[in-house]
């Protein structure tokens, strides 16, 4: 289980989500919708909602990931056309907080970590920032762009794909 973000780090977490906010290139409505997702996370996390019923261990604790996140939403900010990654980034801690609420309100028949696809996620979009930032700095155009992509795209599949069979390997707590 990921370890809690302790309360008191909750103030730098909304400074950086200002940070995020304000130098990012995003266009008010998805700055806004980004805001009140982290927020959501925030409170739902806090208020202890991610408790199972009866007093159970949470399922897991995604307030720590937070600041990563943050992070990579301000990434995602300095490109030049951010806001359809944007929205999709900001949805991911809600995503979070409709899959933990209802593990703890229905059983499943086969537990599965969400980890593995955030795992997925998180470094598709670290590869997809490296890829567009060596596009952009170089000014590759046309096929050369294409090459990039279809590279960082095969490096991205084998790195993934290695994690998921390391992950799945783990003997879990």
């Amino acid at each position: 289980m990921t370890p809690p973000l302790a309360l008191w780090a909750l103030p730098f977490v909304l400074v950086l989500l200002g940070v995020a906010l304000f130098f990012g290139r995003f266009s008010f409505p998805v700055a806004l919708f980004a805001a009140a997702t982290t927020m959501c996370a925030i409170v739902y996390t806090t208020l202890g909602e991610r408790v199972r019923r009866g007093g159970g261990r949470p399922v897991t604790n995604l307030l720590a990931l937070l600041p990563g996140h943050l992070l990579l939403l301000f990434a995602l900010g300095m490109l030049s056309r951010p806001d359809l990654l944007g929205v999709i980034w900001g949805s991911l801690p809600l995503g979070s907080l409709v899959y933990d609420w209802l593990s703890t309100r229905q059983p499943f028949p086969r537990r599965r970590s969400i980890l593995t696809g955030l795992y997925a996620i998180i470094w598709l979009v670290v590869f997809f920032l490296l890829e567009r930032l060596i596009v952009e700095r170089k000014g590759l155009l046309g096929h050369a762009e294409i090459v990039a992509a279809v590279a960082f795209g095969a490096i991205w599949v084998v790195f993934v794909v290695t994690g998921i069979v390391r992950h799945r390997c783990v003997v879990k707590e």
